[in-house]
């Protein structure tokens, strides 16, 4: 997709009292900052409609707009609606599409997909996500229609009351047919990558407690299909722990793989190409969240969503191509 389009924020309490370079350069990681002060500089950024200097104070609820030209990375559209009433509905989503909006995908994300969906089909309120899954990860997810079932179902989540399953497929054969990892969770300070967190002892700095409960479904040649069960809700804690079982999820970029490889895998993509590196098994990690246990925003009955394996997984499952 290809084309100027405007983009507005207001400025929440996180961002006030810090320049506009600061706030354009921080939220919007896509654009280096050298560019960011050149599109100041033409005039294609304004703050509440006037063009203003990079080094001007933000105000809560002031309005940043921009003209960018839009080259957003290819993704897969597909979204299924599993399940849809007055007050949520709940998606299967493919992989190799954001949740939300980040880094360079803006229009190509499950939220603007659904909104426009739902807007076409004549819904004329507003879809909220109740929570995300990674952008290379398939299956479940829900979003609200109403603000009083946003603020259930976000309870729900924070509260850890919703019951989740996943099913992966992990590099190797995992002989126990059960298994669970336990330990501490935070940023990895032997990797170059700010991103990356590994188990780590309980008084590391920012560790977080973290806990997954593993079963095998089926052995392949070289690979083990696993049902995991998170416990816990951290960010990327599935992938983490697989690895910290020795067994990191196919196709994974990040866990499993080397800095170097990581890094060569994002200057493909900053440099706009997506196609597969040699040492990639599948175009996307094999994560799907297949299972979802949630109560009813407004009645509170107990709800179970399943979401079949998507055909990249049964595919991989069937010919175990590695």
């Amino acid at each position: 997709m290809t084309e100027e389009t405007m983009f507005s924020y207001r400025i929440s309490t996180q961002f006030a009292d810090r320049s506009l370079i600061d706030f354009l350069a921080g939220r919007f990681k896509y654009r280096p900052p050298a560019e960011w002060l050149q599109m100041i500089g033409f005039g294609r950024v304004t703050v509440n409609g006037a063009m203003t200097a990079a080094d001007h104070l933000l105000k809560k609820d002031d309005i940043v707009s921009y003209r960018d030209v839009l080259r957003e990375p290819p993704v897969d559209r597909n979204i299924q609606i599993l399940h849809e009433e007055e007050t949520f509905l709940v998606a299967n989503k493919p992989g190799n599409l954001p949740s939300h909006s980040v880094g360079r995908y803006i229009r190509n994300t499950f939220i603007f997909l659904l909104r426009q969906r739902m807007a076409d089909r004549g819904f004329q309120g507003t879809i909220h996500l109740a929570h995300r899954l990674d952008r290379e990860t398939s299956g479940i997810i829900v979003a609200a229609k109403t603000s009083v079932a946003h603020r259930s179902l976000l309870r729900q989540f924070e509260t850890g009351t919703v019951k989740k399953e996943y099913v992966a497929v992990a590099r190797g054969i995992i002989h126990e047919d059960s298994f669970g990892v336990r330990g501490f969770l935070a940023p990895d300070r032997d990797s170059c990558i700010s991103i990356r967190k590994k188990v780590v002892y309980e008084d590391s700095a920012g560790a977080k407690s973290s806990e997954t409960a593993f079963d095998v479904i089926k052995r392949k040649a070289s690979s083990t299909v696993v049902r995991c069960r998170p416990i816990t809700g951290r960010t990327n804690q599935i992938r983490v722990h697989l690895e910290h079982a020795g067994h990191p999820v196919v196709g994974d970029k990040l866990y499993g793989r080397s800095d170097d490889e990581f890094l060569a895998f994002a200057r493909n993509v900053r440099a706009g190409d997506y196609g597969p590196l040699p040492w990639l098994e599948t175009p996307r990690h094999l994560l799907h969240a297949s299972r979802l246990i949630i109560h009813h925003p407004i009645s509170g009955e107990v709800l179970v969503f399943d979401a079949p394996l998507p055909g990249d997984m049964r595919s991989f499952i069937r010919d175990n191509r590695f």
